[in-house]
């Protein structure tokens, strides 16, 4: 057994899931050292990424979460709970949009990342949600934050992502 913890497994293989998406989408994926703002990670795009771009190499700053648990499905959204700390970063307007990306691994360890000759395969997925503007809370610990469904962190929904930042839209 190696001598990460599980929430450390889950937290490298879900920079592991945005880094691949990021790369296939083309923009570069940069691991944040220190974690202080609730970033972990920044994606970013070089030059002009949409026909209607204002801002040229627009950036994105993203806090990971992953986790193993069965999640709470509702019909259009998924509960999820974050720190106040967290919650309170996300919320919060800044120079580069912020998102969370939160992604969902099968209760069962061994099915987390298979492989062989021909593909390499992360079990679930992964959804993004921006909370800036949510309202400011009561709860002392943590909040449950809703993470639509529709919004699954793939290629094209990141190109869109980029390309909204890029004309200044809101997330």
């Amino acid at each position: 057994m190696s001598g990460m913890t599980d929430n450390e497994r889950k937290q490298q293989l879900s920079i592991a899931y945005v880094h691949a998406v990021a790369a296939r989408a083309g923009y570069a994926c940069q691991l944040i050292n220190v974690d202080d703002d609730s970033i972990d990670v920044q994606l970013a795009a070089r030059g002009v990424v949409h026909e209607k771009s204002i801002l040229r190499s627009p950036r994105i700053d993203v806090q990971l979460k992953a986790t193993a648990r069965q999640p709470t499905f509702q019909d259009d959204h998924l509960d999820f709970p974050l720190s106040i700390k967290n919650y309170d970063d996300l919320r919060a307007e800044s120079l580069v949009p912020r998102i969370l990306v939160v992604l969902l691994l099968p209760v069962d360890e061994e099915a987390w990342l298979t492989q062989s000759e021909d593909e390499m395969i992360i079990r679930r997925c992964a959804y993004w949600t921006s909370l800036v503007h949510q309202p400011e809370t009561g709860n002392r610990s943590s909040v449950s934050v809703r993470v639509p469904r529709s919004r699954l962190f793939s290629v094209s929904e990141l190109r869109d992502l980029m390309a909204k930042v890029s004309r200044k839209e809101g997330l």
